[in-house]
């Protein structure tokens, strides 16, 4: 399992650009094969870039994502387990050790997983992030076939690319066009801290305000699209604070974390940030451009198409005041929340093998991030929960990304139980 996790590890599938995923298939593919699984890869139409944002974030290269399926003896329901296979962008600066370099240790300087038995530590981008979680996934379904278990149900397993990006060229895809269809889900992009069971959704707006250049000792003569852009961000402000900040979506027996409590969040809660701003050319110059991206968390239920409607009418509001302010609106891409009750049998059943597969009961978790089981929950209809590897310790997203090898081990366990209860095993 370490030697296969070194050998994606190695393979650079940050995104963007998000290069090599065809490379990351074509070893898993060769692995399911062998296991016995039908095997196809799939390549995200042009509608599907599209909508992913490509030409705004910089995507590059075949959108590729594995389909991997078990058919069952007859008489169970189909389960999809899902791990992505693209990572976060690498730092430049601030690596202690290679990121693509898969190097293990016998401790980690950043603290100890709570399932470390002496296993060591392996080390890189993505580690934690979904590709422990890959060769968790993998090494799961290897003792599930040497051991000799025949499913009742059938077992859809995918690799898909693009989930840190919105996943839309991913498992958006493979849902959205009915490729992937299944009774029950699990989504391995988590840790072994808690059991996801609700995220946020996400639209990424990209705004341009449009002016007049002129000398900038003359501005009066010009329009500057800065100082344009500068109202709409004021506007945006308020509708954050004084709006989205009022709008929940309670969620009982979910824990959003102890950051997000002391802040007074504990339930999925609107929110928007301001991400990138450019403009002008240098100071002497009235900007006649300025451009920037911005994020709006929605909550559970809110809809695309509800959320740019309001999200234009605030930028309306501030052009009604203005006559000089012309802007233009673009949507890069989005996904939307979701939420699987506490109360869910699926979600308790799932709890309840976690705890007998590891010994620990895992808490109900959420979080204001977004993730592709939005995909599984939204569009396929499916109940899901979301648990993977990695934790405090594990520096997810930054310089240094490490995984504890046994909690690879322990989380490999977990999808083994689950997988088997909850397919029927002959």
């Amino acid at each position: 399992m370490v030697r296969f996790l070194q050998q994606i590890i190695r393979i650079d599938t940050q995104v963007p650009p998000g290069h090599d995923y065809d490379k990351v298939c074509g070893i898993l593919e060769e692995r399911y094969n062998h296991l016995g699984y039908a095997t196809s890869l799939h390549e995200a139409t042009e509608k599907y870039m599209r909508l992913s944002g490509a030409k705004h974030i910089g995507l590059e290269g075949p959108r590729t994502s594995l389909v991997a399926r078990l058919e069952g003896t007859g008489g169970g329901p189909t389960l999809h387990i899902s791990a992505h296979t693209d990572t976060a962008a690498i730092q430049k600066q601030g690596w202690g050790v290679d990121p693509l370099g898969g190097e293990v240790t016998k401790t980690s300087k950043y603290g100890k997983s709570a399932y470390d038995k002496g296993g060591g530590y392996i080390w890189g981008r993505g580690v934690g992030d979904d590709k422990g979680e890959t060769a968790a996934l993998l090494l799961a379904l290897e003792a599930i076939k040497e051991a000799g278990v025949k499913l009742k149900g059938d077992l859809i397993v995918t690799a898909n690319c693009d989930e840190e990006i919105g996943g839309v060229a991913g498992l958006g895809y493979l849902i959205r066009e009915g490729i992937v269809k299944a009774d029950l889900g699990i989504q391995l992009d988590g840790s072994m801290t808690g059991i996801g069971l609700s995220a946020m959704g996400r639209t990424r707006f990209l705004i341009r305000t449009k002016g007049k250049s002129y000398h900038g000792q003359v501005p009066i003569l010009g329009v500057n699209a800065i100082e344009k852009m500068s109202k709409l961000n004021v506007a945006l402000d308020a509708y954050w604070r004084n709006a989205l900040l009022r709008r929940r979506y309670p969620t009982p027996g979910i824990d959003f974390g102890e950051g997000l409590r002391a802040k007074g969040i504990e339930c999925p809660t609107g929110m928007l940030n301001i991400g990138t701003i450019k403009g002008g050319v240098q100071g002497a110059t009235v900007p006649d451009l300025c451009e920037e991206e911005v994020l709006r968390g929605m909550i559970p239920g809110e809809t695309y198409e509800g959320t740019q409607a309001e999200f234009k009418a605030v930028l309306d509001g501030v052009k009604a005041t203005d006559a000089d302010l012309q802007y233009e609106l673009e949507t890069i891409n989005f996904r939307e929340g979701y939420v699987v009750p506490a109360t869910d049998p699926y979600a308790l059943e799932c709890q309840a093998l976690i705890q007998e597969a590891v010994g620990k009961r895992l808490p109900f978790t959420g979080t204001l991030a977004s993730t592709d089981m939005n995909y599984q929950v939204v569009d396929g209809g499916m109940p899901c929960i979301n648990f993977g590897v990695g934790g405090p310790y594990s520096n997810g997203h930054g310089q240094d990304e490490n995984a504890s090898i046994d909690e690879i081990v322990e989380c490999a366990k977990a999808v083994v139980l689950i997988t088997m209860r909850k397919l029927g095993t002959n």
